[in-house]
């Protein structure tokens, strides 16, 4: 029997990726609920993890997510790339940028995560924000980006049911970003003490707006998170590896440091 379909190439890494990002959410929405500080009915990712001890938790497990989506990304980056001469001449030249550009997005997008996760809304709004903007609002970007370059691999390298897959997805990301920025527009988050409503009942001003707005970010990293499963095939076909190579058989920076050792050496002996 062959290895596990997860096991095959780097498949294992969007799926650590997806389950543990999904286990972050749950795990601070279970903590946050339980403790009272936010509403069971679709609280606002961010606000599951604003509160001590749930935001540790949180920033701790989405930096995690951070970095392995920062590597999924990369492998992309490198899996389109090995492909890319097996596609027509007059193609190259435009997949190439576009493939970098995509690499530019991802370290970005993977700094966003990085800032929600150590920024809280709580504590550094402005910065949570910023960072939220660039994981949601770029990430959209690269997937839309991904669609394009798929679309033109085929029927070189891929087929065409993964684009439509990607496409679908990304359609729903984009509707979903779109939607909440609508949506956040009739809502005020803060009370009259300028402080961040965890809270909300039905019937409050705003409340409806709010509540598609929530919705809305949990469909957005929902069909984020997705659309890294749409990788997990095409990731059973590479593998990454490093080679290391030595420059010398030893340490020493000079020859005399080599000399004044053997000397030390000798002296100890006599």
């Amino acid at each position: 029997m062959g290895p596990f379909w997860f096991t095959r190439g780097m498949a294992f890494l969007p799926v650590f990726l997806v389950i543990w990002t999904y286990l972050t959410f749950t795990i601070s929405y279970i903590m946050s609920v339980s403790k009272g500080d936010v509403d069971p009915g679709f609280p606002y990712i961010s606000d599951t993890g604003a509160r001590r001890p749930e935001s540790s938790v949180f920033g701790q497990m989405l930096n995690i997510s951070a970095v392995v989506a920062l590597t999924c990304l990369y492998i992309r980056y490198k899996q389109v790339d090995g492909y890319i001469e097996k596609l027509a001449l007059d193609m190259q030249t435009r997949m190439n940028r576009l493939n970098k550009a995509g690499l530019v997005l991802a370290v970005l997008i993977c700094l966003g995560i990085s800032l929600v996760a150590n920024f809280q809304e709580t504590s550094v709004l402005g910065v949570h924000i910023v960072g939220a903007m660039m994981a949601f609002g770029l990430g959209t970007i690269y997937e839309l980006m991904h669609c394009y370059i798929t679309y033109k691999m085929f029927p070189d390298i891929n087929g065409k049911s993964v684009f439509h897959a990607r496409l679908v997805i990304a359609c729903i990301s984009l509707m979903a970003l779109l939607g909440g920025f609508v949506a956040t527009a009739f809502i005020t988050s803060t009370d009259k003490n300028a402080v961040i409503k965890f809270h909300w009942k039905p019937g409050q001003p705003g409340y409806a707006a709010h509540l598609a707005s929530t919705i809305l970010e949990w469909i957005l990293a929902a069909s984020f998170l997705a659309y890294f499963f749409t990788f997990i095939r095409d990731f059973q076909k590479i593998t990454i590896r490093t080679n290391t190579h030595l420059h010398q058989d030893n340490l020493y920076h000079d020859r005399g440091e080599i000399l004044q050792n053997e000397l030390a050496d000798g002296a100890s002996l006599a």
